[in-house]
């Protein structure tokens, strides 16, 4: 029991330190939105933004595949077959996140510099920001779950 209980709190701690990573990211992109619609015209805050969405894309994708695709919650479920079908819903959501904000950038990238079409971008960002947060409670609950 000693090795299960050290177990679920390294995972534990791997889990929170990489969420809360994404959510400092997720905060800095809404600021960056913010900044590019403040200031349209302006490239390099345009760029800047463009820059921060390109490396969050990739902090994402690190995290799903540490969490998912490297077996964290792939040994919870080892542990607890029945969680097999937790673990696919938590996958299919991870790569609809990844598609959505490949879209955004795509978007972004082909925006016109002005405050409306921006705005809707930001509120796809935030609608976006909500789908992660719900794919994070997810994976915490899986967890918790995992070693109850």
């Amino acid at each position: 029991m000693d090795f299960l209980h050290r177990q679920a709190s390294g995972l534990k701690m791997c889990l929170n330190h990489s969420q809360a990573g994404i959510e400092e990211s997720i905060l800095e992109l809404e600021r960056d939105f913010r900044a590019w619609m403040e200031h349209p015209s302006q490239r390099m805050v345009r760029n800047k933004l463009l820059e921060h969405l390109v490396n969050f894309r990739w902090i994402l994708d690190q995290h799903y595949t540490r969490i998912a695709g490297e077996g964290y919650l792939e040994n919870v479920a080892a542990m607890k077959p029945g969680m097999y079908g937790q673990l696919r819903e938590i996958e299919c959501r991870q790569c609809l996140v990844i598609d959505d904000l490949d879209d955004l950038v795509r978007r972004a990238r082909g925006c016109d510099s002005d405050r409306d079409t921006i705005a809707l971008l930001l509120d796809d960002f935030q609608r976006l920001h909500g789908e992660i947060l719900e794919e994070e409670t997810l994976e915490r609950s899986m967890v918790e779950k995992g070693f109850a």
